[in-house]
């Protein structure tokens, strides 16, 4: 069976389907770089000066907490006022008075800055042929599409926490890129670097997953994925193995 055409938006009987027919992806830590799983480089700098003031958590893990508590707050925040609560706590918890405000804004001007990882214009080119692809992020949509026109990366469909007012694992997200995509979500393969965000929303969707695991991105657990990678390089070879492999 041929894989179809990008373009194409019918909507195919599940039972004449077989292996991934449909990708949805990640932003940041599967096309580009950074992200708010990282310590933020304007925080990084702060604290290198402020040594002594350090707890026994290292910042990278007090951030990912502060971060996680907030982007999972009740009722729903904005990306930015998530990166205030987060900014907050995070200096509080180390006893440092800072500009909170100036430090939101470097830390967005280091998402829309950010670059693509070296395979990734390739293979989407290679991938855009064959399956139709979505982007599903927890990011603010202007920072988002910023980086993706600098980097020279347009698609049809972007799905983001900022417009559905839900962040993943919210299977809200998942479950309009199926839409959009025109596919079952069982022929839908998502890739994503968090377990907690990308794989427990797919699964919650009926999507299988694969967990990108970056070359020194902190280690993150494989649960319901079908496999880890390390690349987009090896995301194109799984896609086309499940048309055989079917």
């Amino acid at each position: 069976m041929e894989p179809p055409s990008s373009r194409t938006r019918l909507v195919v009987a599940e039972t004449n389907l077989r292996g991934v027919r449909g990708l949805t992806v990640d932003a940041f830590g599967c096309l580009l770089r950074g992200g708010p799983s990282i310590l933020p480089n304007a925080l990084r700098t702060i604290v290198g000066k402020q040594t002594e003031k350090l707890s026994v958590r290292s910042p990278e893990d007090l951030w990912r907490d502060s971060f996680r508590k907030y982007i999972r707050a009740n009722p729903f925040l904005s990306f930015r006022e998530v990166h205030r609560k987060s900014i907050q706590e995070f200096f509080k918890a180390l006893g440092i008075a800072t500009d909170v405000d100036g430090c939101i804004d470097a830390t967005f001007d280091d998402y829309r800055n950010s670059t693509t990882y070296p395979e990734v214009s390739a293979v989407l080119g290679d991938l855009e042929k064959e399956v139709p692809v979505a982007v599903v992020s927890n990011m603010d949509t202007t920072a988002l599409l910023r980086a993706l026109q600098r980097n020279g990366l347009t698609f049809t469909f972007i799905i983001t926490s900022d417009e559905e007012q839900r962040y993943k694992p919210d299977p809200s997200l998942f479950q309009r890129a199926v839409r959009y995509l025109g596919l079952p979500a069982a022929n839908v393969l998502h890739v994503g670097s968090s377990y907690a965000e990308d794989i427990i929303g797919a699964s919650l969707t009926g999507m299988p997953s694969l967990l990108m695991q970056r070359p020194g991105a902190p280690e993150e657990p494989r649960g319901e994925a079908k496999g880890t990678v390390q690349s987009l390089e090896q995301v194109r070879d799984f896609i086309r193995s499940s048309w055989s492999g079917s």
